[in-house]
């Protein structure tokens, strides 16, 4: 629903996503010679173990990659980015770059 009709997008860490690639890891294309893999999942923002629910407002796209490396917790780094789940001024929960 984010993107709309668009084939590409990028997760919040800026990792390709195709709309042709959903669930899929081993997903790729071939850009200037190089395999970027662009399968995505839907991600829960508050983790279920954390008490995060299946509500849309808790899910976000990500590349399976992300997915994997952000797994069930609330705080987690992927490549050298740390990133938090935090809750929103609306009392819905977001993904924070911690700086």
């Amino acid at each position: 629903m984010c993107y709309g009709e668009a084939m590409y997008a990028e997760d919040f860490h800026g990792n390709l996503m195709c709309r042709n690639g959903y669930g899929n890891p081993n997903y790729y294309i071939i850009e200037d010679g190089e395999r970027i893999y662009c399968g995505w999942n839907l991600h829960h923002i508050l983790p279920r173990a954390f008490g995060g629910s299946n509500a849309i407002s808790n899910l976000l796209c990500t590349n399976i990659a992300t997915n994997e490396a952000a797994g069930d917790r609330i705080t987690f780094w992927i490549d050298n980015c740390l990133y938090q789940v935090q809750k929103c001024n609306n009392a819905e929960y977001g993904i924070v770059e911690l700086r």
